[in-house]
């Protein structure tokens, strides 16, 4: 057999395997949304409208089809949740509103007539929120769930029953309060106050959390911690720091010279002058490190107890790097 047909098999068998396991899932989610269709048929039919409408619901969620969408939307009315019902319809009329064969087109006559006949039976919320009790940073929640500020002022369809308004702001108190609507032809109207700002208590400081540099006792001598030195090492850290950079990306570039050269002496130089320069990176490196524990270490350890009858010693330090052929580093000598 020819190899590039042999490709071509192998190619086309993987695939049709690759295939079959979605086949499978979809067939499967086919299955599972045909059966709790038929439950939430059986179960309405039993007047158990509650767990129908979770069927359908379940159904529509794994195999979209307008079919469950007009049931789902049937269900929710025959269990009083006229504004989900209205809903629902309205969403199937718009679905089906550009179709052209004949069921669907018999689908989106059903859900329009369905909706219009709804619109005037839905109950409204409206949630006031006048523009002086607005403050910064204002949520408004009905049943927890955030409402948009496009909606405030405005009477909206609700299904009956029992709502919870909540306000909360940033550094105001929270205001909750509940209203009760009626399942049909009943219009409520809740307006939000001004949240009150919330009083702010002074966070309480522990011994153990408090700064032992401002930490003093009645009759204790005060304790000045440095910071110049240790701010003078630091930076001695960064030159450092950037001086061994600079040997070792020197080095490498020796190095890789080194590698280039033909004539054996000279690449012998080329690559004893690399090994040299990394070592002096190493040296100004650690150098680089002593710097900064010196700092922090000398920053930490805090001055000692002065009074005004105590004599302040001059205090001199002297940084004195050493470069050498084979090694680097910085010599701390002086008096602190």
């Amino acid at each position: 057999m020819h190899p590039m047909n042999h490709s071509k098999i192998v190619i086309a068998a993987l695939a049709a395997v690759a295939t079959i396991p979605a086949t499978a899932h979809a067939q499967s989610a086919t299955a599972q949304a045909e059966t709790l269709f038929r439950q939430g048929q059986d179960l309405i039919t039993k007047g158990k409208f509650a767990e129908a409408c979770a069927a359908f619901d379940a159904s529509q969620k794994l195999e979209p089809a307008i079919a469950t969408l007009l049931n789902q939307a049937s269900c929710r009315e025959k269990n009083g949740q006229l504004a989900t019902a209205w809903g629902l319809f309205i969403d199937a009329e718009r679905q089906t509103r550009s179709a052209t064969d004949a069921s669907n087109r018999q689908f989106h006559q059903v859900a329009a007539d369905h909706a219009a006949k709804l619109e005037p039976r839905l109950s409204t919320l409206s949630i006031n929120v006048p523009p002086e009790n607005r403050v910064g940073g204002l949520e408004v929640l009905r049943n927890n769930e955030p409402v948009d500020p496009g909606a405030w002022n405005k009477p909206l369809p609700v299904d009956g029953g029992t709502y919870l308004v909540t306000a909360r702001a940033p550094g105001n108190t929270d205001w909750s309060s509940s209203i009760t609507v009626g399942l049909q032809h009943d219009a409520k109207t809740i307006e939000v106050p001004k949240l009150k700002a919330s009083a702010i208590q002074p966070r309480p400081t522990s011994p153990s959390s408090a700064s032992l540099s401002t930490q003093t006792m009645p009759g204790a001598p005060e304790v000045h911690r440095p910071v110049a030195l240790p701010l003078v090492l630091g930076g001695a850290a960064v030159v450092l720091a950037g001086v061994a950079l600079g040997f070792e990306l020197s080095a490498r570039s020796t190095y890789d010279k080194s590698k280039l050269e033909t004539d054996d002496v000279k690449q012998d130089e080329l690559y004893n002058s690399a090994n040299t320069r990394r070592h002096v990176a190493i040296g100004f490196g650690a150098a680089s490190v002593a710097c900064v524990g010196a700092a922090v270490w000398l920053y930490l350890r805090g001055g000692s107890s002065e009074s005004t009858s105590t004599t302040i010693q001059a205090r001199r330090l002297l940084l004195e790097p050493i470069v050498g052929s084979d090694r680097a580093g910085l010599v701390l000598t002086g008096r602190y």
